[in-house]
């Protein structure tokens, strides 16, 4: 299947587009420059499979390979203890472009979540987990593909004001 948008819809609009117009019962999606091994992708299916809603690749995670940055690694690090922290979430890494779901699970998820663009995950992981739905972290093998559209400033902080909208709205 293959979409397509005249207009740039933000990462989580466009996720949710592809998947409210797929048929799969294990829906998922992939960073474009492949930085996650491949060699993972079964596992990720696997973990689904198994009866787990929710699956992640984890590059936070002690026994996770990774080469990145410094910058990109530190700016990773401090978002992910903030959305732990103010958020309550379990896991260690919420942006990690490996993600797979049970389709039911994933469609009670994802019209509550507000955010369009790179937050969208995050929130929809943060949401899955206070739902009681089962999510699966596991280390990953990552290199970091050279070009991303991440902007550094910018996202850093849009995504840091999504934390503290999320926390605002878990408190009401």
């Amino acid at each position: 299947m293959h979409l397509h948008s005249d207009e740039r819809q933000g990462r989580g609009r466009a996720l949710n587009r592809a998947f409210k117009a797929s048929k799969g019962e294990i829906l998922g999606y992939i960073d474009v420059d492949l930085a996650t091994d491949m060699r993972h992708l079964s596992e990720l299916i696997q973990y689904i499979r198994e009866g787990y809603d929710f699956a992640t690749g984890s590059r936070m995670l002690p026994q996770s390979n990774v080469k990145r940055p410094l910058k990109r690694g530190f700016a990773s690090k401090g978002f992910n203890f903030l959305t732990r922290f103010m958020l309550g979430s379990k896991l260690y890494d919420h942006q990690c472009g490996f993600k797979a779901f049970r389709r039911a699970s994933l469609f009670k998820v994802m019209d509550t979540v507000k955010d369009t663009h790179w937050f969208w995950d995050t929130e929809l992981f943060v949401r899955a987990q206070r739902a009681g739905f089962k999510v699966m972290e596991f280390p990953v093998e990552w290199k970091h593909g050279g070009t991303t559209k991440v902007n550094l400033i910018k996202d850093v902080f849009g995504m840091g004001s999504q934390i503290f909208r999320l926390w605002y709205e878990f408190l009401w």
